[in-house]
């Protein structure tokens, strides 16, 4: 199968992407057991065995409880041995991640970055005990300036260079790692500076009421399309996209006049597949109940009663459980018929925040509500929403108390 065939049968989904990397992880892995100079058995005690190479003794037994883990212990020590490029250690460095545990997602990540910055370039190829601090420099700035990065992009590119060698330092590959002597300011003040426009951030009061209005509207018209109510949730509460999803009945606290976050549903790229874990700061927080939500929750389980949607989770259509991209498209149509830009559920999450501290309500009580740190808080979500008028008054009131 030629390439043009290959790439056209991965976009039909003919051919799973994930499936061609584990065949070829299947495939080295057999290359290198059978290039392994040493016999492997099985002892009486049932104990597998084989040796590994060994600079001073020339080769030392080893010993695992099964066939499977004796092969991975040949597999693991001939991937550290091969290749001193930058290549190779990135991929010794996303192996060490996969140990760890990170997602799928993440590491697909991983991988698109590493396409982006790194793939066919000069650096990938050097070697990593000969790359210097001024290298690793030069190729921050050259990706700065190529790919307009904002700072947040370029400390996380150089968040990247910085594991791998750690890693390379970790294993003795080095003896010692060139990023420490690197000042960030050499790249960071290529990065691009501009301040998004407010309008791109947050909507207008004047556009959450036009949207508040057509999903009433909405409502009445089609009361059964439940994605409509976790919209308008999302305009009381703030909360992020997956928390909507993951939001059980059994997180209403009327007892305690509360909703209980601590479920998010995240979709896992690599297996296609939506699952519900923790929160996206891994922590619990509480939102009150007030009218408006209530009155939400009551009809939407008035609703699903009526059309046999209702389950454990808050959100459920004739399908079962509602997923976030039904909730995202909701909102997009319902732009759309308001004629007014397109919007998601994160500008409404920067909208409650800055709505909620342009009234005066503290960073602390603020980023409780939403679920992460006062510093982002104040960083990535906080926006001066009072109008020219208002700030007309503030300025003419400064000195009217002398």
């Amino acid at each position: 199968m030629n390439s043009e065939m290959l790439n056209y049968a991965i976009e039909q989904g003919i051919i799973d992407l994930s499936h061609i990397q584990d065949a070829v992880n299947m495939n080295k892995r057999k290359e290198i057991l059978e290039q392994h100079p040493y016999s492997i058995w099985e002892s009486k005690d049932g104990k597998w065995h084989t040796y590994l190479p060994d600079e001073e003794k020339g080769r030392v037994p080893r010993k695992r409880n099964s066939k499977k883990e004796i092969e991975n212990l040949i597999v693991d020590y001939y991937k550290e041995q091969v290749g001193h490029s930058f290549k190779d250690w990135w991929r010794k460095w996303e192996e060490k991640q996969v140990r760890y545990g990170v997602s799928n997602n993440t590491l697909l990540k991983y991988n698109s970055d590493y396409t982006r910055f790194f793939e066919d370039g000069s650096f990938e190829s050097m070697d990593i005990r000969s790359i210097t601090e001024e290298d690793i420099t030069e190729i921050m700035v050259k990706c700065v300036k190529k790919y307009n990065l904002k700072e947040k992009g370029a400390k996380a590119l150089f968040g990247y260079i910085r594991g791998v060698f750690k890693h390379a330092r970790i294993k003795k590959e080095i003896t010692e790692n060139p990023c420490e002597y690197i000042e960030p300011k050499a790249f960071l003040r290529f990065c691009n500076q501009s301040i998004p426009l407010l309008d791109d951030r947050v909507i207008p009061q004047h556009e959450v009421e036009i949207l508040l209005n057509v999903i009433k509207e909405d409502q009445k018209k089609t009361p059964n399309y439940i994605p409509l109510y976790a919209v308008e949730l999302a305009f009381y509460t703030g909360m992020r996209i997956g928390e909507l999803t993951g939001l059980k009945w059994s997180n209403i606290r009327e007892d305690l006049g509360c909703i209980l976050i601590q479920y998010s549903e995240k979709l896992d790229r690599k297996e296609k597949r939506y699952y519900i874990a923790k929160t996206k700061t891994g922590k619990e927080r509480l939102f009150p109940l007030t009218d408006d939500i209530k009155r939400i929750l009551n009809e939407v389980k008035k609703q699903e009663l009526k059309y046999g949607y209702f389950n454990e989770f808050i959100f459920s259509g004739e399908n079962g459980k509602i997923h976030f991209g039904a909730i995202a498209d909701c909102l997009r149509y319902r732009c759309e018929k308001s004629g007014i830009k397109r919007r998601t559920i994160h500008d409404i999450r920067r909208t409650v925040n800055s709505e909620m501290r342009t009234s005066g309500v503290s960073s602390v009580v603020a980023a409780s509500l939403l679920g992460h740190t006062e510093k982002v808080n104040r960083k990535n979500y906080t926006y001066d929403l009072s109008s020219i008028d208002k700030k007309k008054e503030i300025v003419s009131n400064l000195y009217k108390a002398m």
